[in-house]
This record gives structure tokens, C-alpha cells and sequence, in this order.
């Protein structure tokens, strides 16, 4: 299973909404590429949202993730996660 870590720091006041919309509209269309997810986590000291993909299908997790972000569906969306965030970390895992 290919698994990356994401961490996002937030905008100031942003997580409530960012997460409701992130399991409403953004989590479907992850599912229908055969991810998963674990989390999400908040750190409150330093207003971050964490969660896990996991991608155990055909294809490499890049391959799979590339046409998941070209999905004519998140440009439906009702908001840009982009808008939330201020900074991107997103890590592949290596399982130990």
C-alpha cells in the first residue's frame, strides 16, 4: 500500500468549515480514484489539519493521484481547499 502523510496549515479560523467541506465534496471524489484516508487529525498548537491518502490499487499513487486532481469534479466543488491552506507538506510513507 502506497501512503502519503498531508499536512496542512490553516488560515486562522478556517478548520470547522475546511473539514466539513473537505469529507462533503473533496473525500468522495478521492474514493471513486480507490483511496482511502486515515484521520483527519487537528494540532491545535500550531492550527494543522493532518490526514493519511492510502492507494493500494492499479497504477502508482502519482499516476492515480494526477487524475484525481484533474477530475473536471473539483473544479465543481464548492470551495478551493487553497483558500484554507497556507502551506502544503505532503509526504510518501515507507512502511518500516
Amino acid at each position: 500500500m502506497n501512503s502519503q502523510l498531508r499536512i496542512y496549515d490553516m488560515k486562522p479560523g478556517t478548520m470547522e468549515e475546511f473539514a466539513a467541506k473537505v469529507d462533503e465534496e473533496l473525500i468522495p471524489i478521492r474514493l471513486d480514484y480507490g483511496f482511502t484516508r486515515s484521520g483527519p487529525w487537528i494540532v491545535e498548537e500550531t492550527y494543522q489539519y493532518v490526514w493519511i491518502v492510502h492507494y493500494d490499487g492499479e497504477g502508482t499513487f502519482e499516476e492515480v493521484d494526477k487524475r484525481y486532481y484533474a477530475d473536471p469534479r473539483r473544479g465543481e466543488m464548492s470551495f478551493n481547499p487553497m483558500d484554507y491552506i497556507t502551506k502544503v507538506d505532503a509526504r510518501m510513507l515507507t512502511p518500516l
